[in-house]
């Protein structure tokens, strides 16, 4: 049923990239700029898909002929996604200043050394990547993994009770969940986790394919079309983690709780 959406979505999804390209490329304007333009058609277009297929899971409909709108219940979607960006940023901080105080200590020798590398994107990777070691690496994707999948049903969670009572539904659904915190964590993590690792793999296999066949070289459309293949893969991995969140919405809702 939403396999047209995702395409759409995914064709949709490229037209900032598109257009900052024909109009001059990074020449055009600054790079914040050229990254604000790229990503808001990136942001609308998976907005549109979740809103469409949570219409369907949660409130049974289906606005043809794909599904696909721009109206209140993306707006909604958007207001939650802009509170939960918010939300995180503390939470990003305080996990930079611990990685700043158990990593960058052994980075380099003196402020010096260290202010060089910070001045230096490559070399400081490089030298995270040695101080961590392959140990210290692995622990960290587990951890961002771990993080990312739970972050990612918190939100659908949020996404399909505002998609439900028409209204902004962050807290209060959140709310819901309370004596059964670990096995909802558990289940997010158990539903996106898997798909994260077979969706990087799939979209890393053909970026490197592209690459290798077309060089540094390609062309404006083929490069466009592996980027709205992989955004239209992205959007299909999406869809059990929404899936998920309309789940725990119709099992966990008060019954007080109705469109308005």
């Amino acid at each position: 049923m939403f396999v047209p959406a995702a395409l759409a979505t995914a064709v949709i999804a490229q037209i900032g990239r598109a257009a900052t390209s024909m109009l001059g490329g990074p020449q055009a304007s600054s790079a914040a700029v050229l990254d604000f333009a790229v990503a808001i058609p990136m942001i609308i277009g998976g907005l549109m898909f979740s809103a469409a297929v949570l219409r369907k899971a949660v409130r049974d409909e289906f606005i043809g002929p794909i599904g696909l709108t721009l109206g209140r219940d993306e707006m909604r979607l958007l207001g939650v996604g802009a509170s939960a960006t918010l939300l995180s940023i503390p939470i990003f901080l305080v996990l930079m200043m611990v990685l700043s105080a158990t990593v960058m200590r052994s980075l380099a020798s003196s402020p010096e050394a260290l202010e060089a590398l910070a001045a230096d994107p490559d070399a400081m990777l490089k030298a995270i990547v040695e101080a961590l070691g392959p140990v210290g690496i692995g622990v960290m994707a587990l951890l961002f993994l771990i993080v990312f999948s739970i972050a990612t049903g918190f939100v659908a969670l949020a996404n399909a009770a505002t998609t439900g009572a028409k209204r902004i539904m962050l807290f209060q659904a959140w709310s819901w969940i309370g004596g059964n915190v670990s096995r909802v964590l558990l289940a997010f993590v158990l539903t996106a986790a898997p798909v994260i690792i077979v969706n990087a793999i799939i979209a890393e296999t053909i970026a490197t394919v592209f690459f290798s066949l077309a060089g540094d070289s390609a062309s404006l459309l083929p490069y466009l079309l592996v980027l709205t293949l992989i955004t239209f893969l992205n959007a299909l991995f999406s869809l059990p983690s929404i899936a998920l969140g309309a789940i725990l919405y119709k099992g966990l809702r008060p019954a007080d709780v109705v469109a308005n």
